[in-house]
């Protein structure tokens, strides 16, 4: 059985480490960042409605108190957003710088928190904040040099990991005892929508047939097979496994871009990427060691 969720667990990765190449393989084929966003979310929803609205789930979301609902809303908003930044990274920046630096999520997630929440930072989780932090200034210094990267697909790309730890915030005190499948179509939908209403001022209704295939994997395999398995996967495996999993998604999707484009990371750009994830690593190390400090003391 716990060969079975380790299983699972490789597979999730596998799948949201496609998402950055196919991303940029649809960019590739002509489409816009928002409308490859627009249809990702929107197959991931129609393939989740059926189930949703047979178990009743999405029914029981639509039945919730008011400010659960507006909660919901912002977090499919910022989705879109975090969606709408990210992919457009991608088109300056290497698939493997954007996609580490938007996996500073956590440390936006904690900043946040700590001041809308005042949730302060755990002491143990700080000197790991401190490296990734030194990683991502490293790939900011090496990219305004100009010969390593671009500094505007780097700043899109930490924008991403702001909303999408907005998106993670907004979602946490939504779903509360909201059913998991009927939660992540209502919220897929509110995304799906506003990503259609940014389409016109950002790139328009830009879809070419070619790309069609990179957008159908991205909702399958990313979506589907990646975020919401990792979701699933939360009811049996400790969230402190899925995080620490989640930390090999950059180097998955820079072999996945070099297997597919050829797309070669320069040294100086891998290893400011490998600092951004070694100190997720030990930042991720450290909320595990303060958790466990406040289980003892309990």
């Amino acid at each position: 059985m716990k060969m079975n969720k380790a299983l699972l667990v490789v597979l999730a990765v596998l799948g949201v480490s496609v998402s950055g190449p196919m991303v940029k393989w649809s960019l590739g084929c002509g489409a816009s960042p928002v409308m490859i966003a627009f249809g990702r979310m929107l197959i991931s929803a129609l393939l989740l409605l059926i189930p949703a609205l047979k178990s009743g789930e999405l029914q029981a979301v639509l039945r919730a108190p008011k400010k659960q609902l507006v909660l919901a809303c912002a977090a499919g908003f910022l989705l879109a957003l975090h969606y709408t930044s990210w992919m457009t990274s991608l088109s300056f920046a290497s698939t493997f710088v954007s996609t580490a630096l938007v996996c500073t999520q956590p440390l936006f997630v904690a900043a946040l928190s700590g001041i809308l929440l005042h949730e302060p930072i755990q002491r143990e989780a700080i000197p790991g904040a401190i490296v990734a932090i030194i990683g991502a200034a490293l790939i900011a210094l090496l990219s305004m040099t100009g010969e390593h990267g671009s500094l505007l697909g780097d700043v899109l790309a930490l924008v991403g990991a702001v909303f999408i730890a907005g998106h993670w915030l907004c979602g946490r005190a939504a779903r509360r005892n909201l059913p998991a499948i009927g939660y992540m179509t209502f919220v897929y939908l509110v995304t799906a929508v506003c990503l259609l209403c940014f389409s016109p001022f950002l790139g328009g209704f830009k879809v070419t047939l070619s790309s069609l295939g990179g957008i159908v994997v991205l909702a399958l395999v990313c979506t589907l097979g990646g975020h919401a398995l990792m979701t699933y996967l939360l009811g049996f495996v400790s969230a402190d496994v899925v995080s620490f999993a989640l930390l090999g998604e950059p180097i998955g999707a820079a072999l996945w871009a070099l297997l597919l484009f050829r797309e070669p990371v320069t040294m100086p750009l891998l290893v400011g990427g490998m600092t951004v994830i070694v100190g997720l690593a030990l930042y991720t190390w450290g909320e595990m060691v303060a958790a466990k400090r406040g289980e003892s003391r309990n």
